[in-house]
């Protein structure tokens, strides 16, 4: 009986035994093949540390960096102070002169990230008792700032609106206080009724304006009227500029990488190298991504215009466009695969530079309120001036010009000079 026991406990407790010692096992191997391939302990710690230190950059945004341009046409000390305290801008006031369309001109150029025009009879009409105005002007084709714009300006003037409350607190006691004084001088009123018809004109005063005062008034003093400095239907437009750009680089970046890896693996490179230069096979490869480019293009275009959206079409320059996003992106996919030993490294690396530049790029989170030190690396990233240019074109028709072939050249030598020593 005991005997059975024992042997019945031990078939019991074998295959627990056995179970744990395999799981160790796969544990352990799964461990040491970690390690051993090191590309991906380097991209495992690398990609959340990126990650991390960005959304904390994004979590403590700069606050003085947004730079304003003002037209102050009230041009009272009261208006100028009003506007002077905003928190978490970089005021600048300009000429009265031509002012807004200087204004509109310089939001255009990136010059100012807003403006603020103030009107003629501002003060007054605080001073009345009365809701005043200030118009926001801002670029509405950069998305991620327009949708910041709506709270941003308003909770920049919640400290300078609690003073104004504060004042009409004391305004409002005082006029109180000068009415009850009126009433005790009427009531004890004996002869002169000229000086009684002026004491009374004046509590005549006191009482329409406290029966003047507008529930917008006392709820938000001063309210701001946003105002577009493109056409509203272009805030819809701008997508394909920041959409297309991501798509492209991120599509590129894992494909040119990948198809170089495969070429490596199949001894591709060195029958290249023995039967001819690597420049051709660069150059062939460019070729190639411009296509897959060209059609990325035209299937997200084709979407945006269904929806209704509007553009300009210059060929040349469109052309332009297309050639610089493809060889750019085409040419770090190359350096990827270079530095890469096979396509799960590749597609590893290609997320690690497309994940941060999107977030640097302005899509999600606007570059203006990044601090200084984010907003320099984002100005030299590829995505950013791919996305600036994608404007420039699609919604303005404008040209880019051919600066962006300094960085292509230098690229295309490094893989050269690489592929010529490495493989």
């Amino acid at each position: 009986m005991k005997y059975s026991l024992k042997l019945k406990m031990k078939f019991l407790i074998d295959p627990t035994v056995a179970a744990s010692r395999k799981f160790y096992g796969y544990l352990k191997k799964d461990m040491l093949l970690l390690i051993r391939r090191k590309k991906y302990l380097y991209l495992s710690i690398l990609i959340p540390l990126i990650v991390g230190l960005l959304f904390l950059f994004f979590l403590n945004p700069s606050i003085d960096n947004i730079k304003v341009g003002i037209c102050d046409y009230d041009a009272t000390q009261y208006s100028r102070q009003t506007v002077s305290d905003l928190r978490g801008f970089i005021v600048t006031f300009l000429p009265r002169a031509n002012c807004t369309e200087q204004l509109l001109n310089d939001i255009k150029i990136g010059k100012y990230s807003l403006g603020l025009e103030v009107p003629n009879g501002f003060s007054q009409k605080i001073q009345d008792l009365e809701q005043a105005k200030i118009l926001v002007y801002y670029d509405n084709t950069d998305i991620a700032f327009s949708s910041l714009i709506d709270w941003k300006v308003d909770q920049s003037m919640a400290a300078y609106e609690r003073t104004v409350i504060d004042k009409l607190n004391a305004e409002l006691g005082a006029r109180v206080a000068a009415i009850r004084s009126g009433v005790d001088f009427i009531s004890d009123l004996t002869r002169d009724y000229q000086i009684a018809s002026s004491r009374i004109d004046a509590i005549d005063q006191d009482l329409k304006k406290i029966e003047e005062i507008e529930t917008e008034f006392i709820l938000n003093p001063i309210w701001t009227e946003k105002v577009p400095v493109y056409r509203t239907e272009q805030t819809k437009d701008a997508g394909f500029a920041f959409i297309f750009p991501i798509i492209a680089l991120f599509i590129v970046l894992m494909l040119a990488s990948t198809s170089f890896i495969y070429d490596k693996k199949s001894n591709f490179i060195v029958r290249v190298k023995s039967s001819t230069t690597p420049l051709i096979y660069i150059l062939a490869k460019l070729a190639f991504f411009f296509v897959i480019t060209l059609a990325n293009f035209l299937i997200i275009l084709f979407l945006f215009i269904a929806y209704g959206a509007n553009y300009s079409y210059p060929v040349l320059k469109i052309l332009n466009l297309l050639f610089f996003i493809s060889i750019i992106n085409t040419l770090l996919g190359m350096l990827i695969g270079l530095i890469s030993d096979n396509e799960g490294i590749a597609i590893l690396f290609s997320l690690v530079i497309s994940f941060p530049f999107m977030l640097l790029s302005g899509v999600f989170y606007p570059t203006q309120t990044m601090p200084r030190l984010m907003q320099y690396i984002a100005k030299i990233i590829p995505l950013n001036y791919q996305i600036e240019y994608s404007k420039a074109v699609m919604l303005f028709g404008q040209s880019i010009g051919f600066k962006w072939l300094i960085t292509a050249l230098i690229l295309l030598i490094l893989v050269n000079y690489l592929i010529t020593r490495k493989h």
